[in-house]
C-alpha cells in the first residue's frame, strides 16, 4: 500500500463519523441502553447542544464510524441470539478496553517507525514519533481507534483474502478473528472445540454498513476502482428499475440488482465479495424501462 492509501483507509475506519445508528436499523433506546451498559466503548449518549434553532436546543445526535458502526451490528447479532448485556459488556472490553490498556496502538505505530515497510515518507515517520509522545492524545484518541478489531476492519476492506469471521465463545468469553485463508483447525484452540460457538461473518456486516455510507450524495469513494464507482453510481443516483451485472467469462454467476432489493446493500457485498480485477472493462447497455445491462470483460 501506499502512504496515501493508508491514510485515506484510515480515514474511512476512524474518522467519517456520520453513520446513524437508526440506519443500522437500531432504535434510539436500544444504542442508549447499550450505551448506559457500556458495550459501546467511546461513543458520546444523545445530548443537547448549545445551538439554538428557531428558539428551540438543538440536540446532538449519536453518530459512529465505520469500525463502530461495524461493531454495534456485531451487538445486535449477538443480542439475537441471547447473549446477555453483561457478557456483550465483559466482550467489548476485551476488544476495546484492554489493547488500550495494553498499549496495542504504541506497538503498532513502534513497527511502522523501526521497520517501515509501507515505506513511509520521513515527514510522516517523524509525525508517528511526535505522536508517540504525546501522551494526552495517545491515551484519549489513538489507542480507543487502533487495535485487533479495527485492525481487521481494515483488512476485510482491503479484500486481501477471506474470509474475515468473529468467533465468539459466550460461556468463557473468549473470542478470536480468522482472517484469509488461515486453516481454522490450527487457528482453534480446546476452548473453542469445547462450548457452543457463535461465527460472526464480517463482509455481509461490512456490506450493510458501506450501503449505509453510501448515502444519497455523490461523493468519490476513493476504495473503489473507477469501474465500481461507475457501477456504484448507476445503481445509486441513476435509481434504474433493474441492472443485470455480468462477466463475460461467466466464471461469476450473473446477479441481478432490482427494485424490489435492498440496491445500495447487494452492491456493496457484490464488490466486496467480487474484487473486480484491474484492466477490466464495463460495457453498458442501457435498456427500455429504465434498466441497465453491465457487461464486465477481463
Amino acid at each position: 500500500m501506499t502512504e496515501t492509501e493508508i491514510i485515506t483507509l484510515g480515514d474511512i475506519v476512524y474518522n467519517q463519523r456520520d453513520i446513524s445508528p437508526a440506519q443500522l436499523g437500531i432504535t434510539s433506546r436500544k444504542i442508549n441502553y447499550w450505551l448506559d451498559n457500556n458495550v459501546v466503548p467511546f461513543v458520546q449518549k444523545q445530548q443537547p447542544s448549545n445551538k439554538l434553532v428557531k428558539g428551540v436546543t438543538k440536540t446532538k445526535w449519536i453518530r459512529l464510524d465505520l469500525s463502530q458502526a461495524v461493531w454495534v451490528c456485531i451487538i445486535d447479532t449477538l443480542s439475537s441470539y441471547g447473549v446477555s448485556i453483561d457478557r456483550i459488556a465483559k466482550l467489548a472490553a476485551s476488544i476495546w478496553q484492554n489493547p488500550r490498556v495494553e498499549k496495542y496502538a504504541d506497538t503498532v505505530l513502534r513497527k511502522h517507525i523501526t521497520h517501515n515497510k509501507n515505506q513511509l515518507s520521513q515527514e510522516t515517520i517523524n509525525y508517528l514519533k511526535t505522536t508517540l509522545k504525546d501522551e494526552q492524545l495517545m491515551k484519549h484518541y489513538i489507542r480507543t481507534i487502533i487495535n485487533p478489531f479495527t485492525d481487521m476492519i481494515k483488512s476485510a476492506l482491503l479484500r486481501e483474502s477471506l474470509p474475515h469471521t468473529m468467533l465468539y465463545v459466550s460461556q468463557t468469553n473468549d473470542f478470536d478473528f480468522l482472517e484469509g485463508d488461515t486453516e481454522l483447525i490450527l487457528k482453534l484452540s480446546s476452548v473453542y472445540l469445547q462450548h457452543p460457538m457463535i461465527s460472526i461473518p464480517l463482509i455481509p456486516i461490512l456490506a450493510k454498513v458501506l450501503a449505509v455510507d453510501f448515502g444519497n450524495k455523490k461523493k468519490d469513494l476513493p476504495y473503489l476502482s473507477n469501474i465500481e464507482k461507475q457501477i456504484r453510481d448507476i445503481v445509486v443516483f441513476k435509481r434504474p428499475k433493474a441492472i443485470e451485472i455480468a462477466f463475460k467469462d461467466e466464471r461469476i454467476t450473473p446477479i441481478t440488482v432490482t427494485e424490489q432489493h435492498k440496491s445500495k446493500e447487494q452492491l456493496s457485498r457484490y464488490i466486496l465479495e467480487h474484487k473486480i480485477a484491474k484492466g477490466s472493462k464495463l460495457l453498458i447497455d442501457i435498456r427500455s424501462q429504465d434498466n441497465y445491462k453491465l457487461t464486465l470483460i477481463k
